[in-house]
C-alpha cells in the first residue's frame, strides 16, 4: 500500500535528516505522497529560513518526486465525517483540524499514514498507520 507522509517526517526530509531520508527511501518503492496540508505547512517553514527562496526551491524540487494530494470535495466530506466521529473526544476537532484533513486524505485515497504523532490519529476509524 502506498504512503501519505505526515508533515513531521516530510519536514525532516526537507532538512535532509538521516532518519527521515532512510525511512522514506525504504518506503518509496511502494509510493509516497503528501497532502496539500503538509505542503502548506512545509511552505510556511520556508518563509522562516535564512534564504526563503532557496528553501522554497528545495521544497518544489522534492515535490516533483513526491506528489501532492489535493484537498477536494471527497476529502472534505470524509473529513466532516471524521470530525463528527471524534466530537467530544480528548482534543476538540477544531484544534486538530489540519490533522483531520491529513487523515481524511489518507483514508479517501487508500494510503497508509506515516507519522511520528500516532496518538494524534489513533482514534480515527479506518485510518491505517505505518508502524515505525
Amino acid at each position: 500500500m502506498p504512503y501519505l507522509v505526515d508533515s513531521d517526517w516530510f519536514i525532516d526530509l526537507l532538512k535532509q535528516q538521516a532518519q527521515a531520508t532512510q525511512l522514506l527511501d525504504g518506503l518509496a518503492p511502494e509510493g509516497l505522497y503528501i497532502s496539500m496540508v503538509t505542503y502548506m505547512e512545509a511552505f510556511q517553514g520556508t518563509l522562516r529560513e535564512a534564504d526563503p527562496v532557496a528553501a522554497a526551491m528545495n521544497l518544489r524540487s522534492i515535490t516533483r518526486d513526491i506528489p501532492i494530494v489535493d484537498f477536494d470535495n471527497r476529502v472534505a466530506e470524509r473529513c466532516a465525517r471524521i470530525r463528527e466521529a471524534v466530537r467530544g473526544g480528548r482534543v476538540r476537532a477544531n484544534r486538530r483540524s489540519m490533522d483531520l484533513i491529513i487523515a481524511a486524505t489518507a483514508i479517501e485515497h487508500g494510503l497508509t499514514l506515516v507519522t511520528r504523532n500516532v496518538d494524534d490519529f489513533n482514534d480515527i476509524a479506518g485510518l491505517q498507520l505505518h508502524n515505525l
